[in-house]
């Protein structure tokens, strides 16, 4: 180091920890460190290192007001523990021990079976709709709490089945949790420090969960009325909800989910803005049109699409329903239509990665229902260039530009399934054509 140099040791939000000046040879060599407020240094323990500048802008309010909500439950479960532990005829000398250890056992077989099941059957949709399936969790876990309030009350078998439901919820709520936490910490963590940041999400639970068993402690100790508990239950259990939802709302996902893509395209069509994350986690729903809600310009038609096998989509034929086959180079889709209400169902062909541009179409013909049953679904969708049409060129603008709103189009989060894809054979003499195809049972719907 030359004279009359200084040298700094900066974190990655370019705060100063450590100031060195002179070289060891000429002039002495000196270390002074940056003294942090004790507040500010306690603060930072239970804060990714570089904070803010290793996490996304919304993990700040996420994790306080999951803070909020892991304190309400804390006080909520230990009331909840209590009516258990009367249910199981702790301090009563009539109650067999043998009772209650066959419920116990009962409750916890069937609840690990239901997390099984549960995982298996939704365990590819959690991430997509993590959002959703982490507020889901707390109404199951809720819903759990109040069971156990009733338990006290119940003879034998009844019980049991209060216990057992009960067990199935918080199975629910456990594998709905752990999966949406893991999704939403690998969205917050921005330089690849997901261990991290999910260690020091774990000290901040811990100390959340001993204030709430503190106060709870204190809360157990002096209510004992009953409907001072159930008053207390529903009071905290509302704010633990609230605390939650307010939770999810303030994460702004970059993966383009059914709901999320049907905001941004629809907005599209209708403005030619492009939305960025921060303005879609505005609009979207929490817990509804997660399935892939569409509707038309007017409104006047709504239904939903949903992605399939090509078995599915050729052989699902309801009754009272006017039937449209699809085809493109990149997917079959098929289209149910009666009175104002739609379904639509898309089976992508082999090689295709990304299912959005096929989302985008099937929500850009839905947006024109209303114009293609005036002109007659037919005849619209064999013209050339019908109403609305987006060409492969105008998507790729489309998708470039939403590349630099700050949306992901990498992560697939469209479908909520096995990514299933159709392969298609060359038979001799049958040309593949892409457009419309009548299905044989296709009857056209009759306007007045």
């Amino acid at each position: 180091m030359s004279s009359g140099k200084i040298c700094y040791d900066i974190d990655p939000a370019g705060d100063v920890l450590c100031t060195y000046t002179g070289d060891g040879q000429k002039d002495p060599f000196l270390a002074t460190k940056t003294v942090v407020p004790t507040a500010k240094a306690l603060l930072y323990a239970f804060l990714p290192a570089g904070y803010p500048h290793t996490v996304t802008t919304d993990y700040l309010p996420y994790q306080t007001y999951d803070s909020l909500q892991a304190f309400a439950s804390s006080i909520t479960s230990l009331l909840a523990s209590r009516a258990v532990l009367e249910g199981l005829g702790v301090g009563d000398s009539k109650s067999s021990p043998t009772g209650a250890l066959i419920l116990k056992i009962t409750g916890d077989t069937i609840s690990r079976i239901a997390t099984i099941l549960f995982a298996h059957r939704m365990g590819q949709a959690i991430e997509p709709e993590c959002k959703f399936y982490r507020f889901l969790a707390d109404i199951f876990n809720d819903a759990a709490q109040f069971l156990d309030l009733l338990t006290p009350a119940l003879p034998y078998l009844p019980k049991l089945g209060v216990i057992v439901s009960a067990g199935v919820l918080r199975s629910l709520c456990g594998v709905a949790a752990n999966a949406s936490k893991a999704s939403l910490s690998a969205h917050f963590a921005v330089t690849g420090n997901l261990a991290e940041l999910n260690a020091k999400e774990a000290s901040q639970e811990t100390v959340v969960s001993l204030l709430g068993m503190l106060v709870g402690s204190l809360v157990v100790r002096l209510v004992e009325d009953k409907h001072v508990v159930w008053g207390l239950m529903i009071f905290l259990a509302g704010c633990h909800l609230a605390m939650n939802y307010r939770a999810v709302r303030a994460v702004r996902m970059t993966s383009l989910n059914r709901q999320r893509a049907t905001i941004v395209f629809r907005e599209w069509l209708e403005s030619g803005a492009v939305l960025s994350p921060a303005q879609v986690s505005q609009r979207e729903s929490i817990l509804r049109k997660g399935r892939g809600d569409l509707s038309s310009k007017t409104g006047d038609y709504t239904g939903f699409c949903d992605f399939s096998t090509y078995g599915e989509l050729k052989g699902w034929n309801p009754r009272g329903y006017h039937r449209y086959d699809l085809e493109t180079k990149t997917y079959f889709m098929g289209i149910w239509h009666r009175g104002g209400y739609f379904y639509m169902r898309i089976s992508l062909k082999e090689g295709v990665k990304s299912p959005l541009a096929a989302w985008f179409d099937a929500v850009n013909h839905a947006y024109h229902f209303g114009s293609a049953f005036k002109d007659g679904l037919e005849s619209h969708y064999e013209s050339e260039t019908p109403l609305g049409y987006v060409d492969e060129e105008q998507k790729e603008s489309i998708f470039a530009a939403l590349t630099a709103a700050g949306w992901d189009l990498e992560a697939n989060a469209l479908e909520t399934r096995l990514p299933v894809r159709v392969r298609v054979g060359d038979r001799k003499g049958t040309p593949e054509k892409e457009g419309l195809l009548r299905h044989p049972g296709h009857q056209e719907p009759k306007h007045d």
